[in-house]
């Protein structure tokens, strides 16, 4: 089995991580057929299982390898590192209407499935205090009872949801072509092309896609957006999708500026989550990396790495998690394969231990930065994002800059089912080569900074300052 990836990055199904039915990190909101997750472009965890961690992403090492179980009266459930094919089912599905009820042999058969994997797969043997063969009996009565297809689903991720661990999920079909639409980097969406964290006092621009209405009317990361058609922003806005040529009048927010209004008409745009990068003074790099969710992301980081080495020898990096709440394993190893080598930890499941190797990268060594590494991290850095900041901080001596991570690091691998739809499981945590495991505790910042970093400018921020302080790369 290969994990697959650790907290898929929780875009939303308008954002980044379109397909996650709930999770910790901005627990998704669900509309029956579509996701809508408020925690925006950080976030899940896959993995083949983790996506492994988040579900967090697998290494990139390891081999894809599908792992059939058979059950008597199911057809086999299929564990796959995503986004691959999902291979057809030995009983291709009904072809059904989003709203047509499946039959009761069909919604007990995917019940029974479910339930079975959790029970022999999951990570925690005490389902981390769950009963989860008491809750057997009542929700097979619910799937009974179900009224419609979206009822049924909604009863799916209800059950996988009461394990709380934050990463494990159902998602229903139509949110798992949406999520692997967005884990392809490839997704066409209709809407003015930003992804939106949504805070208490407005939505939180994280990125904003080249040619789109929003980057034409000169909306930034760092941007807030107060209010949409005059009334405030709340987390069901989204990323603020809609029909091709409908306007919505934004109030944006900037650091240090004026609020200004826009407005904008919706178009089809191409989603293209970027890492973000640039050379101070001092000889110092810089590299946001947003998620782990995107697959070519591992590449993007190293062409980013070559671009900064190419402008001349880097004294030290500053690498910024914030707001990452992970992706694939493969994403993972190839970021961390610029700055340490060899056995960095262990993944481990129920029965079972395996090795976090890393091996060299395609791209810059950066293993001995004279001026050393910086690694941003803050409360909403996750999954794989958060085994990423804690391993370099063991093996690089990188020094973690920021706020307390989530904590939140369980390896989950895909289950697809038979009638399209596909459960995310945690069924591996992470321990680094000193046994610490980061479950529930986090990565722990060498310069604890508590400050909400979404409120300053690029200029002023006061954990970016600190990281060019502590690389003796002084004022920007």
């Amino acid at each position: 089995m290969r994990p697959v990836f650790a907290h898929a990055p929780t875009l939303t199904v308008n954002l980044f991580c379109a397909a996650v039915a709930r999770m910790a990190l901005g627990k998704t909101l669900i509309r029956l057929g579509a996701l809508i997750s408020v925690a925006t472009l950080t976030g899940c965890g896959m993995a083949p299982a983790s996506a492994v961690t988040a579900p967090s992403p697998a290494t990139p090492s390891w081999e894809a390898e599908i792992t059939l179980t058979n059950a008597p009266t199911v057809p086999p459930a299929t564990t796959i590192p995503i986004p691959s094919p999902v291979p057809t089912p030995t009983s291709p599905p009904p072809t059904v209407t989003p709203t047509s009820l499946l039959s009761l042999d069909e919604r007990l058969q995917i019940f029974d499935e479910v339930w079975r994997i959790v029970d022999e797969k999951y990570l925690y043997a005490d389902f981390g205090g769950v009963d989860w063969e008491g809750l057997y009996p009542e929700y097979r009565a619910r799937v009974m009872q179900a009224q419609s297809r979206d009822e049924f689903y909604a009863v799916m991720i209800d059950l996988v949801a009461q394990l709380n661990d934050n990463h494990s999920r159902f998602v229903p079909p139509a949110a798992v072509e949406a999520e692997d639409a967005t884990a392809s980097g490839r997704e066409i969406r209709v809407g003015i092309g930003v992804i939106v964290q949504p805070k208490p006092d407005g939505g939180f621009v994280q990125q904003v896609f080249p040619e789109s209405p929003a980057a034409r009317a000169d909306i930034r990361p760092r941007d807030r957006i107060i209010a949409v058609n005059g009334r405030p922003y709340t987390a069901s806005d989204g990323d603020l999708q809609g029909a091709v040529g409908t306007s919505v009048r934004l109030t944006i927010a900037r650091p240090g500026a004026k609020l200004r209004d826009v407005l904008l008409t919706r178009q089809e745009v191409r989603s293209s989550i970027l890492p973000y990068y640039r050379r101070f003074p001092g000889d110092i790099g810089y590299v946001s990396v947003p998620t782990l969710w995107v697959h070519d992301m591992g590449e993007q980081v190293s062409g980013a790495l070559t671009d900064l080495v190419a402008g001349g020898p880097l004294r030290g990096l500053i690498l910024d998690l914030r707001s990452n709440r992970g992706g694939w394993g493969d994403v993972l190893s190839a970021v961390l394969s610029h700055f340490v080598r060899g056995q960095v930890g262990v993944f481990f499941g129920r029965d079972y231990v395996r090795p976090l190797v890393i091996n060299p990268p395609a791209g810059p060594d950066l293993r001995n930065l004279s001026a050393g590494l910086v690694v941003l991290v803050d409360e909403d850095t996750a999954s794989y994002a958060e085994v990423m900041a804690a391993v370099l901080q063991s093996e690089a001596q990188a020094i973690v800059v920021g706020t307390h991570s989530a904590g939140n690091t369980e390896t989950i691998y895909a289950h697809a089912l038979r009638d399209g739809s596909r459960l995310w499981l945690a069924q591996e945590g992470f321990r680094l080569r000193d046994g610490s495991n980061l479950e529930g505790r986090g990565v722990v910042p060498d310069v604890l900074l508590d400050v909400d970093w979404t409120r300053y400018s690029e200029d002023d921020d006061p954990q970016l300052l600190e990281a060019l302080r502590l690389l003796g790369g002084g004022p920007k």
